[in-house]
C-alpha cells in the first residue's frame, strides 16, 4: 500500500486530485459531482448511517443531493489528510 492525499483541484469547477503522498504524482482526478461520495468513502465519510447506500442512490434517510453535497464538504474540510490506499 501507498500514502495518498487528497486535495482541492484550483480549477473552478470544484474538482479533487488524488496524489500519491511520496512523489505528489497524480493517480486520479475527479471531475464529477457523482464520485464525489466514493472519494469521500475513502477518507471515512459515511454516506447514512443505514448503511443501504453509497451515497449515490437515495435511501429512506436521504436524498443523494444531501449526500453529494456533504461529501463535497467532507473533501473540502479533509484537503491534506492522508490514508493508506491500494491502487
Amino acid at each position: 500500500m501507498q500514502a495518498m492525499l487528497i486535495r482541492p483541484n484550483n480549477a473552478p469547477n470544484f474538482c479533487f486530485e488524488v496524489v500519491e503522498a511520496a512523489t505528489g504524482r497524480s493517480l486520479e482526478f475527479i471531475q464529477s459531482d457523482w464520485n464525489y461520495a466514493g472519494l469521500a468513502s475513502r477518507f471515512g465519510w459515511v454516506p447514512c448511517e443505514c448503511g443501504a447506500t453509497d451515497g449515490t442512490v437515495d435511501c429512506e434517510h436521504r436524498k443523494v443531493s444531501e449526500m453529494l453535497a456533504e461529501a463535497f464538504d467532507y473533501l473540502c474540510e479533509h484537503e491534506g489528510d492522508e490514508i493508506e490506499w491500494e491502487e
